[in-house]
């Protein structure tokens, strides 16, 4: 609900909740912006000509029921955003927001079809159809498929980018393609292994990762060594 002076009259260095309120008709859209964001004269602003204020509007859960219709796309996703008109929102003609809608859960067994790669990527990541979106044609939701464990991708590049993300290295680590492996050891994931492994970049890979380990290590002990040196004298 919109809030009102009535309510909370505070009073602060001579700055009252009205003066407050007041700032509803100043000119400027970034000043409306302010105040609808701290509540106030939501039911004037819902209606402001700027789509900034009236997204404010819709982040206080203020009139979904008409903005859920409203003509600019970020105050509808802001809509979906508050989980309201979901039913209405999955089919908007804005990809925004119907990834939205997708990351809500909703709607998921006609998104998953969607003609945006970004919208099936939020179905993949919701955990659904993951045996039909791993044939994708989009990369980019194959690598979201296989970051739930699915499968592993027929494309080099797809497993690369997800060895490079730290997903399924255990696997990866297989890999028949030296370019995957050489990802996995830069996770610095299985380094004895990879360290003798037949590809020489792979193998590079993990003796960097090792010997920047050791360092580290070597520096930590070295550290601790100290203090306990100082706390004894």
């Amino acid at each position: 609900m919109s809030k009102k002076f009535e309510e909370q009259n505070i009073n602060m260095e001579g700055i009252t909740t009205k003066n407050i309120i007041d700032l509803i008709n100043d000119s400027d859209w970034r000043i409306r912006e302010l105040v609808a964001q701290q509540g106030y004269g939501l039911d004037k602003l819902i209606n402001d000509e700027h789509w900034r204020v009236r997204a404010a509007v819709a982040e206080q859960g203020y009139g979904l029921d008409k903005l859920v219709d409203d003509g600019h796309p970020i105050v509808r996703a802001m809509v979906a955003q508050q989980g309201y008109g979901l039913d209405v929102l999955v089919n908007d003609s804005d990809r925004h927001v119907r990834e939205i809608v997708a990351e809500h859960g909703y709607g998921l067994e006609q998104l998953i079809d969607d003609e945006s790669e970004f919208v099936r990527f939020s179905v993949a990541q919701q955990g659904y159809g993951l045996d039909k979106l791993i044939n994708d044609k989009n990369w980019y939701v194959r690598i979201a498929v296989v970051k739930q464990g699915y499968g592993l991708d027929k494309e080099p590049c797809v497993r690369v980018a997800v060895a490079q993300q730290g997903y399924g290295l255990d696997k990866l680590v297989d890999d028949v393609n030296c370019a995957v492996r050489e990802a996995v050891a830069k996770q610095g994931y299985a380094l004895l292994k990879l360290i003798n492994d037949p590809d020489k970049n792979v193998r590079f890979a993990a003796a960097e990762k090792a010997i920047d380990r050791y360092n580290v290590t070597v520096a930590k002990i070295k550290a601790g060594s100290n203090q306990v040196l100082e706390s004894a004298t």
